[in-house]
């Protein structure tokens, strides 16, 4: 005996995309926004970027310290540039939503990099417990 329930097939809804809310209405304000992120966000960008080079080609600090801090900055590249963009384009354009999969792809990009920055984060916590408690076992 199989039982037909039309109700429950005839209340699906299907979310196709999200609408950011602005926040001004004022091209104005929405551009000087715009410049004001763009230029933090280029100034992040730059200086994670910076960071990893001068860890990366100097042999002097391939010390495990700085092997953690070469890859926070790496993580924190990914972090910013997983959200940042579509933000500055929904500023400067009419288009104020993104896609179920975009908004899917965003957030699990910004989760993952933001939990492996916390394991990160307390692995070189670890690592600095023991250079600090054990300096006689730790290799510099």
């Amino acid at each position: 005996m199989t039982v037909n329930c039309s109700l429950w097939q005839e209340n699906s809804l299907s979310v196709k995309r999200f609408v950011f809310a602005k926040f001004s209405e004022d091209p104005g304000e929405c551009f000087l926004l715009f410049i004001f992120i763009l230029f933090m966000f280029l100034a992040s960008l730059t200086g994670n970027t910076l960071i990893a080079l001068a860890i990366c080609t100097s042999p002097a600090l391939h010390t495990p310290m700085y092997f953690f801090l070469a890859n926070l900055s790496l993580l924190e590249i990914g972090y910013t540039c997983s959200v940042i963009p579509k933000m500055l384009q929904s500023l400067v354009t009419e288009a104020r939503g993104i896609s179920r999969e975009g908004c899917a792809t965003q957030i699990f990009f910004f989760t993952f990099f933001g939990i492996t920055e916390c394991c990160l984060l307390a692995a070189m916590a670890f690592d600095r417990y023991m250079a600090i408690c054990s300096p006689l076992h730790y290799a510099t």
